[in-house]
C-alpha cells in the first residue's frame, strides 16, 4: 500500500522559500542575461550611430567640395564674359571717358554710354554674387578690378540714381566696392 507524506506547515513553509529562492536566483540569471543583450544592443546602436556620423561628415564635405567647384565655375563663365571682346571693348571705352560727372556721361555718344551700362551691370551681378554669398569676395576681388570700375563708374551711377530718383541702380555694385575698400577686420 503506498503512504502519503505527511503534509505540514512547516514542509510547506520549506518548500515554498526553496522555490522562491529558486526563483529569485533564475530571475537574476535571466537580468544579468537581459543585461548583457541590452548592452549589445547598445554597442550596435553606439556603432551604428557612429557610422552614421561618419556618412553625414563625408557627405557634408563631398557638398562643400561641390559646392566650391560650382561656384569656382561660376566665376570662370563670369570671367570669360568679362574677358571677350565686347566687354573689353567698353571697359575700355569707360577707362578713357574719365568722367568726372553725369553732364559728361550724358555728351557721350550712345555706344560708349551702353559702353558704362555694361560694365556697371557686370559688376552689379559681381556684387549680388557676392552679397547673397554665392562668391566670395576675395575671389571676385582677385580676379576683377572692382575698385578701379567702380572710381570709373561713379559719376554714371550717382548721376543715375539722381536723375530717376533712385537708389536702387547699382547698388550691388556700390556694396562690393564698399567691401573691398574696407580696411581688414
Amino acid at each position: 500500500m503506498l503512504t502519503l507524506p505527511l503534509v505540514t506547515a512547516s514542509t510547506i513553509a520549506t518548500d515554498t522559500s526553496f522555490l522562491s529562492s529558486v526563483a529569485i536566483i533564475l530571475g537574476a540569471v535571466f537580468v544579468v542575461y537581459q543585461i548583457r543583450q541590452d548592452k549589445a544592443m547598445l554597442e550596435a546602436s553606439v556603432r551604428q550611430a557612429d557610422a552614421n556620423s561618419e556618412q553625414a561628415r563625408l557627405t557634408m564635405q563631398q557638398f562643400n567640395q561641390n559646392s566650391n567647384l560650382a561656384t569656382m565655375d561660376l566665376v570662370m563663365r563670369m570671367y570669360e564674359f568679362a574677358d571677350s571682346l565686347e566687354v573689353q571693348r567698353s571697359y575700355s571705352a569707360v577707362l578713357r571717358a574719365n568722367l568726372s560727372s553725369y553732364e559728361e556721361f550724358e555728351r557721350l555718344p550712345e555706344e560708349k554710354q551702353l559702353a558704362f551700362f555694361q560694365v556697371a551691370s557686370l559688376f552689379e551681378s559681381l556684387g549680388f554674387l557676392v552679397d547673397k554669398g554665392y562668391v566670395k569676395a576675395d575671389i571676385i576681388d582677385d580676379m576683377f578690378a572692382t575698385k578701379l570700375a567702380w572710381k570709373m563708374t561713379e559719376p554714371f551711377v550717382m548721376g543715375m540714381r539722381k536723375r530717376f530718383a533712385t537708389e536702387d541702380y547699382y547698388v550691388f555694385f556700390e556694396k562690393l566696392y564698399q567691401r573691398l575698400s574696407a580696411p581688414p577686420a
